[in-house]
């Protein structure tokens, strides 16, 4: 019989916060930003009230660490499927399996009409939440414009208004994904 290792106190906290953002992130689909409390999250992750203050100041802090993560994984998704494919056509039709996998999860796509919700309500043009985004769009913005260089394409949108169409698309596309036949196409 093994015994069991005993987690030193940074990898209980890694832990902690980890179980503690999944727990968020399942309030967050199923109450809203709004409707979820601090005290359910840490419920639902077996934890105190305690543990939660411990490792978030509030629920905008893990708000925004979810985002934040949800946000990174779909650039360096966008990154790999932009660097693994081989013609234009190869790069939208794995950018359309991946919106059809992520609306396959909605949980997930609870979670970003949540998120979208929050940057759009807004009051400060210095919010931690607004900065995140416009940072992603930006970044989403080169890879399109790294994506026609490479392909010797070009649209009628400028990449940065492409980018502004696809977020807004890409909500679609998760909720109506799960949908036989999709079609996506670029320009």
């Amino acid at each position: 019989m093994r015994k069991a290792t005993r987690l030193n106190r940074e990898e209980s906290q890694a832990r902690t916060r980890e179980l503690l953002m999944r727990s968020a992130a399942s309030c967050f689909a199923r109450l809203g930003f709004e409707g979820a409390s601090v005290d359910e999250i840490a419920e639902n992750a077996g934890f105190s009230r305690g543990a939660f203050y411990s490792n978030f100041l509030d629920k905008d802090e893990i708000f925004l660490a979810l985002l934040r993560r949800h946000l990174e994984r779909d650039l360096r998704d966008f990154e790999t499927i932009l660097a693994t494919s081989n013609s234009f056509e190869m790069l939208a039709d794995k950018m359309a399996a991946r919106y059809r996998e992520l609306g396959d999860s909605p949980d997930w796509c609870l979670l970003m009409a949540e998120f979208q919700l929050r940057v759009s309500r807004a009051n400060r043009t210095d919010d931690a939440f607004v900065d995140t985004y416009t940072s992603y769009r930006i970044t989403v913005s080169r890879f399109i414009e790294q994506a026609f260089a490479r392909y010797g394409r070009k649209g009628n949108l400028t990449p940065t208004e492409l980018t502004i169409a696809l977020i807004g698309l890409r909500m679609d596309l998760r909720w109506s994904g799960r949908h036989q036949g999709m079609q996506f196409q670029w320009p």
